[in-house]
């Protein structure tokens, strides 16, 4: 998911603070910082509730959450509260684990390097490659603009 629209708003937001004051004060900062972190658990607890939604009537076996999202306390909370209502169980590791996807996506690259799968240096880096060969194509290739 993106939050490239919601990062804007805040900057605008930020800005609009800037013009009004000559400044922000760490009051201003600490409720900039509140409302994205409560924006971003919103939709992260929506967009997860419509998955399980769609998944109804299917076993499964939990709802799992990794990476640096899971070591948001307030986003780990609500992603909880939406598993609980869906009656699935929670899973995330401990908080210690919860790195940045970066360091998940490099133990993929270890792993496939382990069993042999090598790409030349003309590999073209894209967002939402797929790491299985096998995977159906996602939508939203993060093919778009000028930068495609």
């Amino acid at each position: 998911m993106s939050f490239s629209g919601l990062k804007t708003a805040l900057l605008r937001a930020r800005d609009a603070l800037v013009a009004e004051k000559g400044g922000i004060t760490v009051q201003d900062r600490r409720d900039l910082c509140a409302a994205f972190q409560a924006a971003v658990s919103d939709v992260l607890a929506e967009k997860s509730r419509r998955a399980l939604a769609a998944c109804a009537g299917a076993s499964l076996s939990g709802f799992a959450v990794a990476g640096g999202v899971a070591a948001n306390r307030a986003v780990r909370a609500r992603l909880e509260e939406v598993a609980a209502a869906a009656g699935v169980p929670f899973l995330a590791p401990p908080l210690a684990l919860c790195t940045d996807n970066a360091a998940m996506i490099a133990y993929a690259g270890i792993e496939l390097h382990r069993v042999g799968r090598r790409d030349g240096m003309d590999l073209a880096a894209r967002p939402r490659w797929p790491l299985d060969r096998r995977a159906p194509a996602l939508v939203g290739g993060g093919r778009k603009g000028a930068k495609a």
